[in-house]
């Protein structure tokens, strides 16, 4: 069982095991008035011995997937899920667009705390990918809003990238190695 505050995984080897305790969660929630959400809670095949069969699942802000490693062995990887990449590139753009006109070693120094934030929660091990790709649309979100705030549009990519050689944003890294 891992649980945190209201989300629950249950593991189990053999799946009757897990059919007989779904049906056993119900019965002691439905004595004290209590359910099951039938959108959130399934029992998938996951695993080393689930193959192709292996499902995946949203838990806690990550998707978890069944893979291999690079050396070709069986490894659990943690995903940023869609959902919530989703949510905090909203947030991150309207945040940007909200404070365009703070100075830019200001807006820049913010901006990398509230990246320092995002990257010690999803920096696990198999999540690079889904940093970085975060990490180009907030660059790509902050150049569009320094163009936009000029009124004579001068900025361009070869000016914005001075500036990140003076006012570098954070790039990700991995800042919990799992395996």
């Amino acid at each position: 069982m891992v649980r945190y505050a209201d989300d629950i995984v249950f593991c189990f080897q053999f799946e009757d095991d897990a059919r007989k305790f779904y049906k056993a969660l119900q019965e002691r929630l439905a004595k004290f008035g209590l359910e099951l959400s039938e959108e959130k809670s399934k029992i998938i095949k996951f695993g080393r011995f689930a193959g192709k069969e292996a499902g995946k699942f949203d838990f806690l802000g990550f998707t978890v997937v069944t893979g291999k490693s690079k050396n070709g062995n069986y490894t659990v990887k943690c995903h940023t899920s869609e959902k919530k990449l989703k949510s905090k590139r909203n947030k991150a753009r309207n945040w940007i667009r909200e404070n365009m006109h703070t100075p830019i070693g200001m807006l820049i120094g913010k901006l990398n705390l509230k990246l320092r934030v995002h990257y010690n929660y999803y920096g696990l091990s198999h999540n690079y990918k889904k940093m970085f790709g975060f990490y180009r649309y907030v660059r790509y979100e902050l150049f569009k809003a320094l163009k936009r705030r000029s009124n004579d549009s001068k900025m361009n990519w070869d000016k914005f990238d001075k500036i990140m050689v003076h006012q570098p944003l954070l790039t990700p890294k991995i800042t919990v190695p799992l395996w």
